[in-house]
């Protein structure tokens, strides 16, 4: 009688899982996602009149947001737009950085111990050649993956808690600081100060990017020797 409350329970968390997947892609498609760019100097007035809680509002809706799938270099190019670059960054990158690890949370409290008893060669994600432990997830990071189904995969894993948020917080800066310097580039009035900030985050997407690919190779270098 146990065992099968046991398995009911866990169909019922698997199934309100994809429920949850399902919804939420459906939700973020029908988003009017191009207006929110369009709409960004209307959503800067709007959280100036909320004085200093701007930035909790803004963190707090980017972490809910990204939980259900929307993307991040949407929230990061706003951000720019409503806070400038450094303040920008720090909010949404921590804000989109929540709403992944709530989706991460979710997923492996609502699926993780059915999937690992029906398909457990989905643990190999998280045990991958390229690399173990929080490289495991600054590689996934590096996957043309939504950042939902990305998120979902990792809860689904092996990968613990605090790998989680090194590598996440890793694998978000290349195109995060590109994104949020875009959007900060945006507001410039002046021609050749835009031109700055393009510049700028052209060559900090190519440094980022080219730093985590060399501590990956290099982490794989390491485990092919040992």
């Amino acid at each position: 009688m146990a065992e099968s409350t046991s398995t009911l329970s866990k169909k019922i968390a698997m199934g309100s899982l994809l429920i949850a997947v399902v919804g939420c892609s459906f939700l973020i498609y029908s988003l009017p996602l191009k207006d929110v760019l369009n709409q960004s100097h209307q959503i800067k007035l709007w959280l100036a009149e909320t004085g200093y809680a701007a930035p909790a509002i803004f963190t707090l809706a980017a972490a809910l947001l990204t939980a259900i799938g929307m993307p991040r270099l949407l929230l990061c190019s706003l951000a720019g737009v409503v806070f400038g670059f450094t303040w920008g960054f720090v909010w949404s990158h921590f804000g989109t950085l929540l709403g992944a690890y709530g989706t991460f949370i979710f997923a492996r409290w609502s699926g993780r111990e059915y999937v690992q008893q029906k398909f457990p060669k989905i643990i190999a994600l998280s045990q991958g050649t390229q690399a173990r432990g929080w490289r495991s997830v600054l590689f996934m990071r590096q996957l043309p993956i939504s950042g939902l189904y990305n998120d979902i995969l990792l809860g689904l894993s092996t990968v613990s808690h605090g790998d989680f948020w090194i590598g996440s917080a890793l694998g978000f800066l290349p195109l995060g600081v590109t994104a949020t310097l875009i959007g900060a580039g945006a507001i410039q009035a002046d021609m050749s100060h835009l031109a700055q900030y393009l510049g700028i985050a052209a060559c900090a997407f190519f440094l980022l990017t080219l730093s985590l690919k060399w501590i990956l190779a290099q982490r794989q270098r390491k485990n092919s020797v040992s």
